[in-house]
């Protein structure tokens, strides 16, 4: 800033300077290159001094509110992203494969033409985490109201996922307390542990096999669909982050400048 303050002085006299000994047509050529510098440099003190006068009037209580609006507002676009039907199913990046120790057995029910056990039990298991996450949003919105400014800072000056990490450690004791009823529901209601008692027969019977698969299916659901809530939300806090796009009220554009 000194440098600029100088800057300012020095120039109008090395301007008369050179005035007496440059020809017309150059002086003016070099003239309107010198004013253009000259109001790009100005405009740059101003940007700086409106930089610094903007940090200094954000009160810790707007730096609160606006981290938290920011917060819940990736809350909400994550819930509606994925809290309806087809929210997981469609979107190959958050879908529920079948559990890992299910793929080989896929494969074999696929060869014998029996694929069509492999798709609904996949199906039907996205189709209990989609009419579970909308739960989620009553305890993300509990666990924002709870931060402190403390957390506030630290998650404001953290990493593009530092929000989502912090409500990772806050939310998922809970969040499984409360899914975990929701999802066996909606795997027996939407038919998913139907299928996968056909799934598991329909294997055994397979010549060589004679054996049915076990696994706790509300528990892999569950995590399931908290990973995929996560990843979701993580991404929306990036956008916000870095996307002005994503700041929707004046709050966001003031916090996160």
């Amino acid at each position: 800033m000194g440098f600029l303050r100088l800057h300012y002085v020095f120039f109008p006299i090395l301007l008369c300077v050179l005035l007496g000994f440059m020809p017309n047509a150059a002086f003016a050529g070099w003239m309107d290159d010198a004013l253009s510098d000259l109001n790009s440099i100005g405009q740059s003190v101003r940007s700086e001094k409106s930089a610094l006068t903007h940090t200094n009037t954000l009160t810790n209580s707007d730096i609160d509110e606006g981290l938290k609006q920011a917060l819940r507002k990736g809350v909400r676009i994550s819930v509606d992203y994925l809290g309806h039907t087809d929210g997981f199913w469609k979107h190959p990046d958050v879908r529920i494969p079948l559990p890992g120790t299910f793929q080989t057995p896929a494969r074999y029910l696929q060869k014998a033409g029996l694929g069509s056990y492999t798709e609904q039990l996949q199906k039907r298991m996205n189709r209990a985490a989609e009419e579970a996450v909308p739960l989620a949003r009553t305890v993300f919105y509990d666990a924002i109201r709870s931060m402190r400014f403390s957390d506030v800072r630290r998650i404001l000056q953290g990493k593009n996922d530092a929000a989502t990490r912090y409500f990772e450690r806050k939310t998922i004791p809970e969040l499984t307390r409360v899914f975990s009823p929701i999802v066996h529901r909606e795997l027996n209601r939407s038919g998913a542990v139907r299928s996968y008692r056909a799934f598991s027969s329909q294997y055994a019977s397979l010549p060589f096999v004679g054996q049915h698969l076990t696994i706790d299916l509300d528990e892999y659901v569950t995590k399931k669909a908290l990973a995929a809530m996560f990843t979701v939300l993580a991404h929306e806090e990036a956008r916000i982050r870095h996307d002005p796009a994503a700041r929707t009220t004046q709050l966001l554009r003031s916090v996160f400048r």
